[in-house]
């Protein structure tokens, strides 16, 4: 099935802040971190129905579904969101160290 993609808000947040962070320190690795979140988002379209469940699904009434992607070093980041009809909603983009989202950051 093929699924429109749209970010929200809080997502939009998530990754101006990880590529601000990166740029600060690599220049060229927030590139190539950047063009791998493009990556995801394209298989997101494509295959949404296949990830997994998130943690943050237990405490929340809709499934909160995650794929994990890795950067070049091998940091993982989470992208979590949600399916609705022929929609993924992208929630938040968590990057190495933080913790599981809090159930009202997830409204």
């Amino acid at each position: 099935m093929s699924y429109r993609v749209h970010l929200t808000h809080s997502a939009e947040v998530d990754v101006d802040a990880i590529l601000k962070w990166l740029r600060e320190r690599s220049p060229a690795g927030s590139e190539t971190w950047f063009r791998r979140w493009r990556e995801v988002l394209d298989s997101l379209g494509n295959r949404a129905d296949a990830c997994g469940l998130a943690p943050e699904s237990e405490d929340h009434p809709h499934a909160i579904r995650q794929v994990i992607f890795k950067t070049k070093q091998g940091r993982p980041y989470r992208v979590l969101f949600a399916i609705r009809e022929d929609c993924v909603f992208v929630l938040h983009v968590r990057g190495p160290g933080q913790d599981v989202v809090r159930p009202e950051e997830l409204e």
